[in-house]
Formats: structure tokens, sequence, C-alpha cells
């Protein structure tokens, strides 16, 4: 069984442990290969919407791990989780991010990695012009900004101070946000259009399908030592009755594991309230 306790928050330690999301794993594996053989240092600026709990931020988070991974497996892409930077944990809140070194593919030579994420809706003008002064220096180094809830900026009429520095410093902009709907409830668009031409690649989560998210709770269940008392009817009946989303299927399985005798049944996943409200 994987060494996580709380399947709420599970997080993927290979990409087949992610599902759902094709393109956005397929962004990632693509932005692994170029940075990490070939050796590019930009121009994958991109911008993730999607609803909650569809695994934007896992996924998204996963991908930013493998790339600051020292000894990432560059055949399946996958980062090893034992190296000094997988094993940082850098959160958004209190943290500072990441300031390392990774090797590239067949290079003896490390160059430095910067990890550099910002909670948009917590973001203050000092931290801007912080964020200023780092990218403006000019070297090798691979440089991640990772905006998380970007949509924020924009309610708080922060958005266009960052518009400069997208365009002009090298770096590899990771954007993550709510559904962006034309306008917000205060007849303002969630995010301007001249911010969002700013990302190369625009993608939307995409949840699995139902048989697909019902074979990937069976492998969460056998991983976490979770019995079934029906096991494809109970966990198809998760699948839909979660409307394949990850995160809401991952509550239920929670339940399940946090009993004594790790038993989900289908009475279980039939009285559990689910929301899609958000």
């Amino acid at each position: 069984m994987m060494n996580q306790t709380d399947l709420e928050r599970f997080q993927p330690e290979c990409w087949d442990q992610i599902v759902g999301n094709v393109e956005l794993k397929e962004y990632f594996r693509d932005l692994l290969h170029c940075v990490r053989i070939e050796g590019h240092r930009s121009g994958f600026n991109l911008l993730a919407t999607g609803e909650s709990r569809t695994g934007k931020t896992v996924t998204i988070k996963y991908g930013i791990k493998c790339l600051g991974c020292i000894d990432l497996d560059y055949e399946s892409l996958n980062a090893c989780g034992t190296c000094k930077n997988c094993v940082q944990n850098y959160h958004l809140f209190g943290n500072n991010g990441c300031d390392s070194h990774i090797f590239l593919h067949d290079s003896q030579n490390s160059i430095r990695y910067s990890l550099i994420p910002i909670d948009c809706a917590n973001l203050k003008e000092s931290e801007i012009d912080d964020l200023y002064l780092k990218l403006r220096v000019e070297d090798d180094s691979v440089r991640v900004v990772y905006l998380d809830e970007v949509h924020r900026l924009s309610r708080r009429f922060m958005d266009e101070k960052l518009l400069k520095p997208i365009e002009d410093f090298s770096a590899i902009w990771i954007a993550s946000s709510a559904n962006l709907s034309p306008e917000s409830s205060a007849g303002k668009p969630e995010l301007d259009v001249m911010f969002q031409n700013r990302f190369s690649y625009r993608l939307r989560t995409e949840k699995p399908s139902v048989d697909e998210m019902t074979q990937w709770l069976a492998i969460r269940c056998d991983e976490f030592g979770i019995r079934c008392d029906t096991p494809k009817a109970t966990l198809r009946l998760l699948a839909e009755r979660s409307n394949q989303v990850t995160g809401l299927a991952l509550q239920v399985l929670n339940r399940a594991f946090k009993k004594r005798k790790k038993l989900l049944t289908e009475k279980i996943v039939a009285q559990h309230i689910f929301s899609f409200s958000e």
C-alpha cells in the first residue's frame, strides 16, 4: 500500500495514477522532454482552467514536481519521488518555492532550477516587485512561475501588472483558474483577454469516462487495501454519482479507508451527499 494516509489529498506518484486530463498530461510530457532533454527554457506558458476537484491542481503539481526532479526517469518522465527536490513540499502558503539545481539529460553539469509559486488571492504589489527582480537576471536557469487561482488577480485589478513580465522575461509561466466565465458577478471579465493571450497553451480539464473512472477507483482501492461489498457495481455507482469528478470520488473512498474494516459498500456510496455547485 502507498505511504499516504489521507485519500482526499491523494498525490500521484506517476503519470498513470492521474485519470482523465489527457491533454494536460500530454502538455507536461512535452514540456519535460523539451526542457530536460532538449534544453528549452521558455515557450510553454500554460493557462489551465476547469471546475473544482477535477484534477487540475494535482496534475500541475505533479508536472512541476517532475520538472524539478533531480533523478527524473527519462523514459517514463516520472519523478523519482526520493530526491531532495521531490520530497520538499513546496506549498503556496508560507513558502518561497524552490531554488535548487537539476541535470539535463546526458549532461554532467547541473543548471539552476527555480520554482516561484504565487497565491494570487493574497499577492501583494511588493511581491510583484520582488518577482521582477528575480526574473530580470539573464542566465541559463530553468525558471517556473506558478500562478494559482489566477482569475483572482483581475478581481483585484492586478492582472495588468503581470503583462510585461510574462511577455519580457524568459520563464515558464503556469497558471490555474476555475472556469473563466465571460463576466464576474460585478460585470467585469474574470480574466482580461490580453492577459489570457499571453498563454500559448489554454487547456481545460477533462473528466474521464465512467469506465475509466471505475477502473481507476478499483486500482486505488487495491493500493489502499479497501474492500468492496460488490466491487463492480459499487465502484461504477461511485463513478456515476460523483459525475467522474476525482476529488469527490476520493472523499467517499477516504470514508471507507478510515473505517476499521476498510469496507466500501453500495450504501455508503448511495447515501453520500455530492455537491457540484462549486
